[in-house]
């Protein structure tokens, strides 16, 4: 995939600004709030009418997805096995996936992974700084990052823009943001998404969200933190925003505005008082984040080894906020697949035994540097500030290569564990909760 990733990427980038801008740009979807998931059929009974089926492509898209399918080892089977069950219970996670009949060949993602091996130093994602991206330019950074999908830390992006919030307090942030709306975020503990399993099933839950104005939230939550523990944990999580110069910060991030400006579909701020962590995921598009004040540390799994992390296909369960601290699930008819089956900081490998072949690494994103984050890329974001002092943090998100889309398309539709349909009888759910530290979930 990287190969092939990266030739089409740099004749996509090719040519006159124009020409990449009307490439770029095909059949793009706008969206408001969230990056919009590329459209897909919905998970089916495996086996059943009607099931989703591979969409037609013309010869050329048959022939670069017959490649990437080829990248990443078609034929040779590797099991994902629920591997701390005894017989008969344990279930091949295998036979639970959207498409079983792939089950019989299975996925071989050894060639995938390594090539790969190369793009990253070791242990560790690729660092830039500011000056450089500068003297080089935009596309110059496009090509040594999002183009091979390898994430970086840059340095400096953001210097100006941290150092006009530097030092500021909450009131400081009353004071100049109070009357302005945004979208806040009300979770019964700090983990602000997690799997449950409700009636044999698991489903992703997520937290009660509502517009308020910033003023409202920080009353909402100092008052949740008149009692230890909280009541509840409050944050502005991913509030999206038509100019975010209302808020003092750049409608585009510094010194790559070429690169973003042309697809750019959501500008969201992300607000809070820690701890607070948003679990493991990745999104359909490419994104630059602009660390402004605090610290998040990012915890990644490179996409080339997908598997690793068990990628899932579950429905969206809604919290609706009763009260203070209080909360009722609500199921919805939304299915996701962005959040996987593994728990990558407290990993159960005898659950998910391919997790210990993942390729993780962790980034520190301080306040005035900037986190590169090619799509499809699996993270995990911690969020960290002084005491008395806010975590803030702003995503700008742009439409990442067509191909890459195609691919996970095709993985969508064929590998990832079916969590939407029950048990097999006389097996236990390969979706169902792990063991973990009570405060964990």
């Amino acid at each position: 995939r990287a190969r092939a990733h990266r030739g089409r990427s740099h004749r996509g980038r090719s040519g006159s600004a124009q020409e990449r801008q009307r490439s770029s740009t095909q059949g793009r979807q706008g969206q408001e709030s969230t990056p919009p998931m590329p459209k897909r059929p919905p998970a089916a009974t495996p086996g059943a009418p009607g099931a989703a089926k591979v969409p037609r492509w013309s010869s050329a898209s048959v022939a670069s997805a017959i490649a990437l399918a080829y990248a990443a080892g078609l034929g040779s089977r590797v099991l994902l096995t629920a591997g701390g069950d005894p017989p008969p219970s344990t279930a091949d996670a295998f036979s639970h996936t959207t498409h079983p009949d792939m089950a019989t060949d299975g996925f071989n993602w050894t060639q995938l992974s390594m090539s790969r091996a190369n793009n990253f130093p070791s242990g560790t994602i690729k660092y830039l700084d500011a000056a450089t991206i500068k003297e080089r330019g935009a596309m110059h950074a496009w090509h040594t990052t999002f183009a091979r999908s390898i994430p970086a830390l840059v340095s400096g992006l953001g210097d100006d823009v941290a150092a006009s919030f530097s030092g500021w307090r909450r009131e400081d942030y009353r004071r100049h943001w109070g009357e302005k709306d945004v979208v806040v975020a009300f979770s019964p503990d700090k983990m602000f998404q997690r799997g449950v399993l409700r009636s044999g099933l698991r489903r992703l839950q997520a937290p009660h969200r509502q517009r308020m104005r910033f003023d409202a939230f920080l009353d909402a939550q100092a008052e949740s933190e008149r009692v230890i523990p909280p009541l509840e944990h409050v944050a502005v999580q991913q509030s999206p925003s038509r100019d975010l110069s209302d808020f003092g910060l750049p409608p585009l991030p510094p010194f790559v505005e070429e690169l973003v400006s042309p697809t750019l579909q959501a500008r969201n701020l992300w607000v809070a008082a820690p701890p607070k962590t948003s679990v493991l995921h990745y999104d359909w598009q490419d994104s630059v984040l602009l660390q402004v004040s605090g610290t998040k540390r990012f915890t990644l799994i490179d996409p080339a080894r997908l598997h690793t992390a068990y990628p899932a296909v579950m429905l969206m369960e809604n919290l609706v906020r009763t009260g203070a601290g209080q909360f009722e699930p609500r199921l919805t008819s939304r299915e996701v697949d962005n959040f996987p089956l593994a728990n990558i900081t407290h990993p159960d490998y005898d659950r998910h035994p391919l997790l210990r072949d993942a390729h993780v690494m962790t980034v520190e994103v301080p306040a005035g540097s900037a986190l590169f984050l090619p799509a499809y890329w699996f993270h995990q974001v911690e969020s960290f500030a002084a005491p008395g002092e806010l975590n803030v943090a702003v995503n700008y998100w742009f439409q990442g290569h067509s191909l890459a889309t195609r691919l996970y398309r095709t993985l969508r539709e064929n590998v990832f564990v079916n969590c939407t349909l029950p048990a097999a009888p006389g097996q236990l759910h390969p979706c169902r909760n792990s063991v973990l530290p009570e405060d964990e979930g």
